[in-house]
């Protein structure tokens, strides 16, 4: 095992909701939760290595596995720990405009200020959740996601994988995903996303309409899956994924509806939270749901 540097946590700092982000499939072939470490497979040069990532009060310890990684893997296994940590996202914006906002205060008011919005470790690996999520519940979706990755993943020794990469995913045969409880759209549209020619990783260095029209064009990648991406991979501040069952029965819950809001009114109700919708999102989602 190698050891690298701590990642520093923020005061106040949420662990519990990102625990429960990563550790959404408890049967992931690509990451787990137990307890407060995280267990990532990651293959940032081509070999699959287990990063495990223990939660402390201050700081988050990290441990690879082979330990010979070199220096570049090293630096990209720090990289993917604060992304899926979330404490490289600015907070200071949403909390500033609580002081002078009662609206934006009652909704920091359930979870305060240490809540980070977690992001995937790679943003193809995203694209494939956002894909395979699509209109199923979350455990289908966890089981299509452990299919690709038994499927195309990178071995490690201690039996789980690392996501697989987008050429792994292009390679994939659609008629044997059909087989194995994928629609036939839905296998399109993962082999059209693996083959579409986009550097999904360099999206984040971009502003987000950039990224966005990146992935414009892509059959089966709709405005809710760009938004997911774009929240969930990239880290943009002011996204919100309108017609997220779970943003719209967060926002029903926040405002006292008597039905679910419209898309319209989903786009108008977090107007008011600009230009830090994301942060208001993971609010939303994790206070008022």
């Amino acid at each position: 095992m190698a050891s690298l540097p701590d990642i520093k946590l923020p005061a106040g700092y949420r662990a519990d909701w990102v625990l429960s982000y990563h550790g959404r499939d408890p049967d992931g072939l690509s990451e787990r939760v137990v307890d407060r470490t995280i267990t990532k497979l990651l293959a940032p040069a081509g070999r699959a290595i287990r990063l495990d990532i223990t939660l402390h009060d201050t700081h988050a310890a990290l441990t690879a596995d082979p330990g010979d990684v070199t220096d570049f893997e090293a630096a990209r296994l720090q990289a993917a720990a604060s992304r899926m940590l979330g404490v490289s996202g600015d907070v200071s914006g949403l909390e500033a405009l609580a002081e002078d906002d009662p609206g934006v205060a009652r909704l920091l008011s359930r979870c305060g200020p240490g809540l980070r919005l977690a992001q995937t470790a790679s943003v193809f690996e995203a694209m494939c959740w956002a894909i395979v999520g699509q209109q199923v519940n979350l455990r289908f979706a966890g089981q299509l996601r452990r299919t690709l990755i038994e499927l195309a993943g990178i071995d490690h020794p201690s039996g789980m994988k690392a996501h697989p990469t987008p050429a792994g995913i292009a390679a994939l045969d659609p008629g044997l995903l059909g087989t194995l409880k994928f629609s036939c759209s839905k296998a399109a549209y993962l082999i059209n996303a693996a083959s579409a020619g986009v550097d999904f990783e360099a999206l984040p260095e971009g502003d987000a309409a950039t990224a966005e029209a990146a992935m414009t064009g892509i059959k089966g990648i709709g405005p809710w899956t760009r938004a997911y991406v774009l929240l969930r991979a990239c880290a943009f501040p002011d996204v919100a994924p309108i017609g997220d069952a779970g943003l719209a029965a967060a926002l029903q819950h926040f405002h006292g509806l008597d039905r679910r809001p419209t898309i319209a009114e989903q786009e108008a109700l977090m107007r008011p939270f600009a230009p830090w919708r994301s942060l208001a999102t993971a609010h939303l989602w994790a206070g008022w749901t």
